[in-house]
């Protein structure tokens, strides 16, 4: 149980723009931004020595879905 109250404020829920497969190889983190966090997208499947930034989800999102490499693909997407 916590003692003090725990403030939401700081954490808004990211929109969405469409659906993305869900790959194996993408790094996706948060980055703060002027309106809150901004998600960006790295793809890792040249290897952690040779990241792709592929941008904002939105951004991303495109790219990631239509690649072509067979063995990326989550269980769930194949």
């Amino acid at each position: 149980m916590a003692v003090e109250k725990v403030e939401s404020k700081g954490r808004a829920p990211i929109p969405r723009g469409g659906r993305i497969r869900r790959c194996r190889m993408r790094h996706v983190a948060i980055a703060p931004g002027p309106h809150g966090g901004m998600v960006q997208v790295t793809c890792l499947l040249g290897g952690l020595e040779h990241p792709l930034p592929l941008g904002t989800m939105d951004e991303a999102r495109p790219i990631c879905n239509a690649c072509t490499a067979r063995t990326v693909w989550r269980a769930d997407e194949e």
